[in-house]
């Protein structure tokens, strides 16, 4: 089995086999394609993109007879809803109803779900329900990569949306559990994947492609796209109300500004991690688990009775399809259906002809209802209100922007003044080993040291020879500049400059005929700029987290 993990730059895939609930994977690779031959998950040239797909699998030796694959695209929908109980083989049917009234869909798009449990009951008379987290994914997507397979003559037999692949590698470690609720994130330079996973499954997941044009160009755009959007996602999950506080945070797919997420996140009291290997796969140790979770996520069986994610087998015409192309009854099978098709249509006939005279009415009763003049003052205070409530988020996002700026200036304290004391009198002392070049006591500046919006200036005397006097302001600007308080995770000085130094001789005293040279006294003068106490940033806010303030 060849399973794929298809996105706009890149494919990666892997060779292996699953048994008894055990994967081993035998090979893997990545391709690097050309921009624009994949748009959002959508194949735009499928022969380009299925003769590179041919040519690294004989490149790498990994020729195989079936293929699964892993998608991502901002044009997929997700959406969380709660159906009523009915029989399994009539669910599909539901849902597929019930996402295209919710989101005002057509049958152009293919839905997808998994049942993720039972519906909290309003009260004892409720009717039983599901929650269920469905996706919706455009035809034509899922079209085109089905031309891409045919023209490589390998039977393409599952198509699922990225997050569905990636919730069984997680729940195949059983200490993951007790880590929820938690977000899973996948990072990708072209977009960030966010998954939220509460009392053991599924609930929630979001796809936001990313682009550097939209923070500046900025070359650390990857990192700042996932600080937002891990904020937009931990403001949402409050605006659920579940009683429960995100806590955790796994890392997959391009991780190698790991490190300093773990240090941005531990400001929101959030612990990182990345994706373990589950103990069920083998094989493992000659690539980067990480880049491949989604491959091998794909691999895993699926329980049929709760997971419908295979988007080849989303709607009924499909199946159809499938089962008259590989049994030798199609034909009766096709026969069947024609006929049923005619009945069906005679008896739909007469019974919309009968409810026709009913609908004109209800027609009539609504449009009286849009004209009436208790309608139009309805909305007339709707768009007051809307007006109201805009005004309203405008002084609010002034007074956060007012709040950030101030929560953002630098303040001088007693702690950061002996800080600065004591990193003055130990500098230099492990370069040089001179323990006598150190700052007096008597001589740090106490009327000499001004402070004027975060920047402090004040002159330094030390003792120093005439070799020491180019060096040790080097070292005491080396020194401050890595400067902290005793519970400070951040320096306290975010510059350190000096401009130029003096030697001054002291005059010989009486008796003397020779000036000891290490009684030099060195003069200089520094300036410090305060690092402020947080950062101006502020992040968007969702429409959930506006709502929910």
């Amino acid at each position: 089995m060849l399973s794929f993990d298809i996105t706009d730059r890149n494919i990666r895939f892997v060779k292996g086999v699953e048994s008894n609930g055990k994967i081993k994977i035998s090979s893997a690779a990545t391709l690097n394609i050309d921009e624009n031959l994949i748009v959002n998950g959508h194949v735009k040239d499928a022969p380009a993109v299925a003769t590179a797909i041919n040519s690294a699998i004989k490149m790498h030796k990994m020729p195989d007879k079936e293929a699964i694959v892993s998608i991502s695209s901002n044009l997929t929908i997700f959406k969380e809803m709660t159906v009523a109980k009915v029989k399994n083989q009539e669910l599909q049917k539901v849902v597929k109803q019930q996402m295209q009234a919710e989101l005002n869909l057509d049958d152009t798009y293919s839905v997808s779900y998994i049942i993720v449990g039972d519906a909290e009951r309003t009260d004892e008379n409720s009717e039983p329900g599901y929650r269920i987290l469905a996706t919706a994914c455009p035809n034509e997507i899922i079209n085109s990569y089905r031309d891409v397979f045919k023209l490589l003559g390998i039977p393409l037999k599952s198509l699922m949306i990225g997050c569905n692949c990636i919730t069984k590698v997680l729940l195949a470690d059983t200490k993951i559990r007790s880590k929820m609720p938690l977000l899973a994130v996948q990072i990708d330079n072209n977009f960030i994947s966010l998954n939220l996973y509460e009392r053991g499954q599924l609930s929630f997941s979001r796809f936001a492609s990313i682009d550097s044009a939209d923070y500046g160009y900025s070359p650390d755009y990857v990192f700042e796209a996932v600080n937002e959007n891990i904020f937009r996602m931990l403001q949402f999950h409050r605006s659920r109300n579940t009683g429960e506080v995100i806590e955790n945070v796994i890392f997959y797919g391009d991780t190698k500004d790991y490190v300093r997420l773990t240090d941005e996140l531990e400001k929101l009291d959030l612990k990182t991690s990345l994706i373990n290997v589950p103990p069920q796969i083998h094989g493992h140790e000659n690539l980067e688990f990480s880049l491949y979770a989604n491959a091998i996520g794909a691999m895993f069986k699926r329980n049929k009775e709760i997971e419908k994610i295979n988007l080849l087998e989303t709607d009924l015409g499909t199946a159809v399809k499938n089962k008259i192309k590989n049994d030798s009854s199609g034909n009766l099978i096709l026969v069947g259906l024609l006929v049923l098709a005619g009945a069906f249509a005679a008896g739909s006939f007469i019974v919309q002809k009968a409810r026709l005279s009913g609908v004109q009415k209800q027609v009539k009763e609504v449009q009286e209802f849009i004209n009436s003049t208790d309608t139009k003052n309805k909305l007339t205070h709707h768009a007051e209100l809307l007006d109201e409530k805009a005004k309203v988020e405008a002084y609010y996002n002034s007074m956060n922007n007012a709040y950030a700026a101030y929560r953002s200036q630098p303040v001088i304290t007693g702690e950061k003044f002996d800080v600065l004391r004591e990193t003055l009198n130990k500098a230099g002392v492990e370069e040089t080993k001179k323990k006598d070049v150190k700052l007096k006591e008597k001589n740090f500046p106490d009327k000499g040291l001004t402070y004027d919006n975060g920047i402090i200036s004040l002159e330094i005397q030390c003792e120093a020879s005439e070799s020491m006097a180019q060096e040790y302001p080097t070292y005491a600007v080396r020194a401050l500049l890595k400067a902290k308080t005793e519970k400070g995770t951040t320096p306290i000085f975010g510059a350190a400059t000096y401009a130029g130094y003096t030697v001054e001789e002291p005059k010989l005293k009486e008796g003397q005929t020779a000036r000891p040279e290490d009684e030099d006294v060195l003069k200089y003068n520094i300036t410090l700029q305060l690092n402020g106490r947080e950062s101006a940033y502020v992040a968007p806010e969702t429409e959930e987290s506006a709502e929910n303030n």
